[in-house]
């Protein structure tokens, strides 16, 4: 493969490139950790889709599954793997793309400090 047909934006899009992808990782970051919290977070996402998100993200090695046997059921939980922690300056950059040039841009200076604060501490930057 040559220099000139490699593209690592393509590459990272490909990548990421299952709609809930960074919106479950984003959740992750938040301390969700369990299917049902991401279906809460995220109303348009079915459980269909939201398995089979999860099933790519474990393929991947985003994430991993774990399984805690209890008395009357399992209970199923997921971490974040190194390869998805490192998703975090990814998922911050986009947060400011949206504080500075999208919809977001319209709130005022001090919501918009406050929520980066927020995102920064919780994506650990």
């Amino acid at each position: 493969m040559k220099k000139d047909d490699i593209c690592p934006v393509s590459e990272s899009l490909d990548f990421f490139n299952r709609k809930w992808v960074l919106c479950i990782l984003m959740d992750m970051f938040r301390g969700k950790k369990h299917f049902t919290e991401f279906q809460d977070a995220n109303s348009n996402l079915s459980n269909h889709v939201l398995s089979q998100t999860l099933k790519y993200m474990e393929d991947v090695k985003l994430i991993k599954k774990e399984t805690i046997s209890e008395k009357t059921r399992n209970k199923t939980s997921y971490v974040l793997l190194e390869k998805g922690k490192k998703a975090n300056k990814i998922l911050l950059e986009l947060s400011l793309y949206s504080l500075n040039e999208l919809e977001c841009s319209k709130l005022n200076e001090k919501t918009k400090k406050e929520l980066l604060n927020e995102y920064e501490t919780f994506l650990n930057i």
